[in-house]
């Protein structure tokens, strides 16, 4: 029986995923993804924002979905580490520094959450004995801290991508450096028109195209997202910094600014031209929304992220003041949305076919 063959277009941290499963199921897979751009100010193609070492991992959460999906990936990571020989989780751990108004509640949630009590620990305001095990810390008064050990911690997209790609390969999966610019579904299967030219023709298609899935011919009818622009900012510290913050956990943060909330921070990561650098995002008082495809481009190439710096930077400051930090740079990113707040896995709207999902 000749198997189905079916073309996946995008190749991030969904696609990827998509096609090593799609592949073990005994699918013929063709992936169709452009590389990572060496110059974002002048690249003219698509963008993605898995373009990062380090992205917070965690299996307890107040959401009961997200937390069930979060235990069922993390349970993976090691199989994935092993079959690839790429290592990309890091189970450092987490702590949530957590507003005087809302420490009741963390409170409540963790005895539900955790019964046992051998995954979450809570602090409260006055319980300022979390210093012994976050010393590098500050925290305002009345806050209190929620920690979670391992397998919480870090994930590197980058590395997570380099395993998925080569678990498929090593399956059978192959793989297109370029990117589809108009895909259309009939009742003999679909067609992948790339930009330089090529057309791919399969059974059925995958859009894992994150932002960029409504900006291109790629769904016969827009799928219901909206997108918001994300400023994160990367702090170099030295070596010995790193060293002596090695055990620092992933950090989320309800901070009480003006300018900026909900924050959240990864340990010291070494990135490829060997710094090592604090990456910290949150919400802020200049993100945009983007509603069109010169749009995202223009903020993923020269958006002025660094009107956000200012508070971002004394923030981070603050939470780590005895950390030295010689520089500190904004990067850019965007975040999609659903209308159910969760992944999106269904048939595309208006493909009469059901060709496209």
């Amino acid at each position: 029986m000749t198997p189905l063959r079916i073309v996946v277009v995008g190749n991030g941290l969904i696609g990827s995923a998509a096609a090593r499963w799609l592949s073990k199921r005994g699918a013929d897979v063709v992936v169709v993804g452009p590389s990572e751009p060496p110059d974002p100010a002048t690249h003219d193609g698509v963008f993605s924002s898995h373009y990062d070492e380090g992205r917070l991992v965690s299996a307890q959460q107040a959401d009961r979905t997200w937390s069930t999906l979060a235990r069922r990936s993390i349970g993976r990571f090691a199989e994935l580490e092993r079959r690839s020989g790429v290592r990309f989780h890091f189970p450092v751990g987490r702590v949530s520094v957590v507003a005087p108004s809302d420490v009741a509640a963390a409170r409540s949630w963790a005895e539900r959450a955790d019964p046992t009590r051998t995954a979450l620990r809570v602090w409260s305001p006055a319980d300022d004995s979390w210093r012994d095990s976050f010393p590098f810390l500050a925290v305002p008064d009345g806050f209190g801290l929620v920690s979670e050990g391992a397998p919480a911690g870090v994930v590197n997209p980058r590395a997570m991508l380099r395993a998925q790609n080569r678990v498929a390969r090593d399956a059978g999966v192959r793989f297109v450096d370029d990117r589809v610019v108009s895909l259309t579904s009939g009742p003999d299967g679909v067609a992948a028109t790339t930009f330089e030219g090529s057309s791919i023709r399969a059974d059925r298609a995958v859009v894992a195209t994150g932002a960029f899935t409504n900006l291109a011919d790629l769904v016969p009818v827009p799928v219901p997202l909206r997108l918001k622009t994300e400023t994160t900012i990367r702090a170099a510290v030295s070596d010995d910094s790193a060293r002596r913050l090695a055990a620092m956990p992933a950090i989320t943060y309800d901070i009480d600014d003006p300018d900026i909330d909900d924050i959240y921070l990864a340990p010291p990561l070494r990135y490829p031209d060997g710094v090592h650098r604090i990456k910290m995002g949150c919400n802020t008082a200049n993100e945009a929304w983007p509603a069109d495809l010169d749009e995202v481009l223009t903020w993923f190439r020269a958006g002025d992220s660094d009107r956000d710096l200012a508070p971002m930077e004394r923030a981070l400051r603050d939470l780590l003041p005895e950390v030295e930090l010689p520089e500190v740079a904004t990067h850019r990113c965007i975040v999609t949305y659903t209308p159910s707040g969760y992944p999106t896995i269904d048939h595309a709207p208006g493909d009469d076919h059901r060709r496209v999902v």
